[in-house]
């Protein structure tokens, strides 16, 4: 039975710069590069590991048809992560230049959400429950 998830994987086109992004942008420590992947880490122990590995690379583990890698994605899936204050989180992010498709929005449960997309389009949503 699976009892934990060891690592998220995402095929990426350019390596470095998305390694650069996670690290640079979102704090995420390196723990592994080489030419066609890099592992990074964030949470400290038992957090998350966000594997980042060229998408030829992928192909070449699992097969060309299912990863396709020559054909554009659609993107089905996003990575939600909470945050202290998802307002505050927002204005520090796009300070360091991450591209946001949508501001923090209250929802109608009271969650307080934005989205932002990594250089290949991979989407992440930040948020937090303001406190009553």
């Amino acid at each position: 039975m699976i009892d934990h998830v060891n690592a998220v994987v995402l095929p990426v086109r350019d390596v470095e710069k998305c390694m650069s992004f996670y690290r640079d942008k979102l704090g995420f420590k390196l723990n592994h590069k080489d030419d066609e992947s890099a592992f990074l880490a964030v949470g400290g122990k038992g957090g998350l590991v966000l594997g980042l590995i060229s998408v030829d690379s992928v192909a070449k583990l699992i097969s060309e048809e299912q990863v396709r890698p020559r054909e554009e994605t659609i993107h089905r899936t996003y990575y939600a992560v909470f945050v202290e204050d998802a307002d505050r989180e927002y204005e520090e992010l796009k300070r360091k230049g991450v591209q946001f498709v949508k501001p923090p929005t209250t929802q109608p449960w009271g969650q307080r959400i934005a989205y932002f997309e990594d250089p290949e389009g991979n989407l992440w949503e930040i948020s937090h429950f303001p406190k009553k």
